[in-house]
């Protein structure tokens, strides 16, 4: 095991350990078997790192001559036309695509569908993949929860086929319709939602746009959350049930997003954080903040989902920030080595 560009504090030392990347592979190398582009190219070769050869990585898009069109992967007919036509509108058209092809992907191959923005802290066999590809395990689908059935979007395992990604997938694409743009789509009884709850529950996000666009901008959420409150889906599923035996449920404030809650949600606290010098001054409030966040992060997460949200939320996410001004300055939670919690 060759030298470390990180020394792990004497306290956490019983929490971690130096692991070599399982990929050995250039960046160069792994970005052109990805044919990914620039703003996730980084944090998709740690993933090619920390997951090893074994799990395949692919970064969809929706150029029809892209080697990595979606469309090379799914069927036309299991999509809302506002994506196979390219007629979406709007301001949120990147994640509306991309939940239109989470469910699809899951339900036709199985495995994780994940967003660009989340770095990898431990490898996705011991984050649920392990559990479910266990014949003898009934968890069927993993997903970070918020609190009761409410999930996270960011995150979704899946076995190949399962019965209830394909009911949530099919509600999704009925609530679009023909539709070219969000607005109009939490009108209906799936779309129910308490926003207070959340806050209740340790997430104080801030938006700057009214409850409706934020329900609109998470229909996927809530047709998940409609379908886990059904006894029949009126096929004869019942989906409640299913919910509470097969799905393998983590707490996505202590594994997803525990760096806000030391930058208290905000997306210029995380940005300085993570930009704080090695050689900076250790007794400074910035450089406090900086270790602790890191450093939590790293010990008891297994992954840190970096949000973009544009035009959701008030101020610039962390995501959104590292677009404008790049990852150079971000030192500590991203190296060329890879630290696993036990």
């Amino acid at each position: 095991m060759g030298a470390h560009q990180f020394t792990i504090p004497p306290e956490f030392q019983a929490d971690l350990k130096y692991v070599e990347p399982r990929d050995a592979r250039t960046d160069e190398e792994i970005l052109s078997a990805l044919n990914a582009f620039t703003p996730c190219k980084r944090n998709v070769a740690n993933w090619s790192r920390v997951c090893g050869p074994s799990w395949i990585i692919r970064v969809l898009d929706a150029l029809p001559d892209s080697p990595n069109s979606a469309l090379k992967y799914l069927p036309a007919d299991m999509l809302p036309e506002a994506f196979t036509k390219g007629t979406m509108e709007g301001p949120y058209t990147g994640p509306h695509s991309a939940n239109f092809l989470r469910g699809a992907c899951l339900y036709l191959h199985g495995g994780v569908f994940m967003d660009v923005g989340i770095l990898l802290v431990l490898d996705l066999d011991r984050v649920c993949w392990a559990t479910l590809a266990d014949d003898s395990s009934h968890n069927n689908v993993a997903v970070p929860c918020m609190y009761d059935v409410v999930m996270t979007n960011h995150f979704v395992a899946s076995r190949k086929g399962d019965p209830f990604i394909k009911r949530r997938h099919d509600l999704f694409v009925h609530l679009w319709g023909n539709r070219t743009s969000h607005a109009g789509m939490a009108n209906g009884p799936a779309s129910q939602l308490d926003l207070a709850a959340a806050a209740q529950n340790g997430y104080q996000f801030e938006f700057s746009v009214d409850a409706m666009t934020v329900l609109e901008y998470i229909t996927q959420v809530l047709c998940w959350g409609r379908l886990c409150g059904l006894e029949d889906a009126g096929d004869g599923f019942g989906c409640a049930d299913y919910a509470a035996d097969n799905f393998l449920w983590f707490d996505s404030l202590k594994e997803d997003w525990a760096l806000e809650t030391i930058v208290v949600f905000r997306g210029q606290n995380a940005f300085d954080a993570l930009s704080t010098r090695l050689d900076a001054d250790p007794e400074s409030e910035g450089y406090k903040t900086s270790y602790k966040a890191v450093w939590r992060v790293l010990t008891h997460s297994s992954m840190q989902n970096v949000s973009h949200a544009k035009k959701i939320y008030p101020s610039p996410e962390l995501g959104y920030l590292w677009d404008i001004f790049g990852m150079r300055k971000t030192a500590p939670i991203v190296s060329q080595g890879h630290l696993r919690n036990f």
